[in-house]
């Protein structure tokens, strides 16, 4: 099914085997962000000539003024997104030091007192280039010497670390994680995005790692919801076999992987990583962003790890063509699980 967007005309491709039968859905155009809502009632769709050879695309007819219950989903996301303003922000420090190590010209120094402007960050930085993981305990004794050991790139991706701990630590009762658990699970996702992105893709390493490190946000926003809702999201998904994804846009109109990708818009974040993170569950979706196949299939390598359990971990399913999109077998999965369990166990010793 080909459908085009009405601000700016852009035309997608989307599977119609993936689209609700009989229901309205409305989803934001990965080109301009206007939503696009689509009316696939029976009776609700007309053909239009297509630019592409074969049959005609099909365009959607205009849709009638939202129902009761869609307006309360609308309702609620406007009210949900609000609170997103209570979330912490991405502190200045991090943007600050990409800023700095990526001039040239930069040293230790200057790198130094960017980072020793948050004592907090600071103080984790320090704790994080001591632990085994950079295989250097105990013998970091101040920023600037991490600068000049572990050099601006680990320096960088170790602030990056720091910062994300901050926001991601907490206990989140709705979706059953201890304190810690959504930050150890954020860390596994980071580190096998990383992995995939290095054997896949170099060029895109870094985002990966952050991606990995952010794509959860969204369950932060969402938890007092769900707790709300907690005995009746479990009886829907023990009755009816669904995952908690499942269940959250069954009981909130949408997910945390929306929720997650409008946070990365406030934050400013590049497109590829809003459109990675919101399609992280189902890559399909991305039109083929190479990033969210990579942040989907670290996911599923965190899940089977174990590392910062979950409520989607037992029902968690690889999307189909993820392996082949990414020329994956079973013993490369077997490989990085290893080396992720080892890597998260090293930094949070």
């Amino acid at each position: 099914m080909i459908i085009e967007c009405s601000n700016c005309t852009k035309k997608f491709k989307i599977q119609e085997d993936r689209l609700p039968q009989d229901k309205i859905v409305a989803f934001p155009c990965k080109n301009c962000s206007e939503k696009i809502r689509l009316d696939l009632r029976i009776g609700q769709t007309i053909n239009e000539p297509s630019n592409e050879p074969g049959p005609g695309s099909t365009k959607l007819a205009q849709t009638p003024p939202l129902t009761k219950n869609e307006a309360d989903e609308e309702d609620l996301k406007a009210k949900i997104l609000k609170s997103v303003k209570e979330l912490p922000p991405m502190p200045q420090v991090i943007i600050k030091t990409q800023e700095v190590i990526s001039d040239s010209k930069a040293d230790a120094k200057k790198i130094a007192e960017v980072i020793g402007t948050d004592q907090s960050i600071a103080t984790k930085v320090l704790k994080v280039a001591n632990s085994a993981y950079f295989g250097m305990s105990g013998k970091i004794s101040s920023i600037s010497h991490a600068s000049v050991v572990l050099g601006h790139k680990i320096l960088e991706e170790i602030v990056t670390l720091a910062g994300a701990e901050g926001i991601l630590a907490g206990k989140l009762p709705g979706y059953g994680y201890d304190s810690q658990d959504l930050w150890k699970h954020s860390l596994a996702v980071a580190f096998a995005s990383k992995i995939i992105a290095n054997s896949k893709n170099p060029g895109l390493v870094k985002e990966a790692h952050m991606t990995g490190l952010i794509h959860d946000v969204g369950k932060i926003i969402l938890d007092s919801y769900i707790v709300e809702k907690k005995a009746e999201i479990e009886s829907f998904m023990e009755k009816e076999e669904k995952t908690f994804f499942e269940a959250e846009s069954q009981y909130l109109g949408f997910n945390h992987a929306d929720i997650a990708s409008d946070v990365c818009k406030k934050w400013n974040f590049p497109e590829s990583i809003i459109i990675a993170i919101k399609y992280h569950h189902q890559p399909a979706g991305s039109d083929g962003n190479e990033l969210c196949y990579i942040l989907h299939m670290a996911d599923y390598i965190a899940t089977l790890s174990g590392i910062g359990y979950d409520s989607d971990d037992i029902l968690y399913e690889l999307e189909e063509g993820t392996m082949d999109y990414l020329r994956f077998s079973n013993e490369n999965v077997s490989e990085i699980v290893l080396k992720v369990t080892e890597s998260v166990d090293k930094i949070s010793a």
